[in-house]
């Protein structure tokens, strides 16, 4: 494991300018390198690039496929290289305007005819809606067409973490895989501790998608899209198992994500990884694992409206019996960096 001391490394910035943004996931030349430890503050804009602005506008003529989910990066971390666990770790996850933006559009979202899956009923409208933020009592509120408002609970977090590809592939921004990328997974809340194994020198990290609230599956094919101001710290770890999925902790729990398609393709890859890793936490049989899981196992679905879907298995920390270290007790060294 390589860290450094949080205590010793001034806060790094990474603050894009409009033309500085990425809709791709890729290896290249970091926009800002950090030490393992180091603090960094990042500006990400909407998943519109914050042109939509009003309930007027026309999402599809101000973001047009495939220029949605605008990326910040890549930053670099010192001492990364392919093999090692990424520890990503979110200190503090905070709207940066006093409002975010939701749409429905054609053709898009689980209830819609698409593509893939195709059906004669009418297409739904495009419309926008405006939610203002209310940080004090943590919700948003937007109006509704006879004009009555509506609220949501503000609960901040990133759709899109990813780091550099394997195999120097280059990824659109609105695809998930094992290199993480546009999870639209609910739980990357502040607190949290993503891990993704690299794949190249200097890990390569992006970020982008924010989110202000979404339920599970974002089934009408947006969240609450909102630019965000974040802090975070990564860590290098050595694994002592093999990840090839994304894993998340937090304070309480465990978490393995798949994507694929279908649905429980996607939750079959992310509890076989659940079990293999509760196998080698807890130096159990894989079968003992399996009885151990399947009777405590609890899922979350990230997004049913992506090139693939994305759900976690969840397990909480109080379920396991005894255990080695979670990766190098990363979530919780990082937990205490500010």
């Amino acid at each position: 494991m390589r860290k450094a001391d949080s205590e010793a490394l001034p806060v790094a910035f990474l603050h894009p300018q409009p033309d500085e943004f990425s809709f791709v996931y890729r290896d290249g030349e970091p926009a800002v390198r950090i030490e393992p430890g180091q603090p960094l503050e990042v500006f990400t804009e909407d998943c519109f690039s914050g042109k939509l602005t009003a309930i007027d506008g026309k999402p599809r003529e101000v973001a047009p496929f495939p220029r949605v989910n605008p990326l910040s990066g890549p930053i670099g971390i010192r001492g990364a290289a392919p093999g090692d666990i990424l520890a990503i770790h979110f200190l503090s996850v905070r709207p940066a305007r006093p409002w975010g933006v939701s749409t429905v559009s054609p053709n898009f979202g689980l209830l819609s005819g698409t593509r893939l899956t195709p059906n004669l009923q009418p297409e739904l409208g495009e419309r926008v809606w405006i939610w203002v933020v209310d940080e004090a009592q943590r919700t948003l509120r937007t109006m509704t067409r006879s004009g009555r408002e509506i609220e949501a609970p503000l609960r901040p977090f990133h759709g899109s973490v990813g780091i550099a590809p394997a195999h120097g592939e280059v990824r659109n921004s609105v695809v998930p895989d094992a290199f993480g990328g546009n999870l639209d997974l609910p739980s990357l809340v502040e607190g949290t501790t993503l891990y993704l194994r690299v794949n190249a020198p200097e890990a390569k990290l992006w970020i982008g998608d924010g989110q202000f609230a979404q339920g599970d599956g974002e089934i009408a094919g947006t969240a609450v899209e909102g630019a965000m101001l974040t802090r975070l710290v990564t860590d290098v770890v050595r694994p002592a198992d093999d990840i090839e999925w994304p894993r998340v902790e937090t304070d309480d729990c465990i978490m393995v994500v798949g994507c694929a398609r279908p649905l429980e393709d996607a939750a079959r890859v992310a509890s076989a990884g659940l079990v293999r890793w509760v196998a080698d936490l807890c130096e159990l049989a894989l079968d003992d694992s399996l009885q151990l899981v399947s009777q405590s196992i609890r899922f979350r679905i990230g997004n049913l409206v992506n090139p693939v879907y994305s759900v976690a298995a969840i397990l909480n920390k109080r379920q396991l019996p005894a255990t080695k270290s979670i990766l190098g007790d990363a979530h919780a060294r990082l937990s205490k960096r500010k």
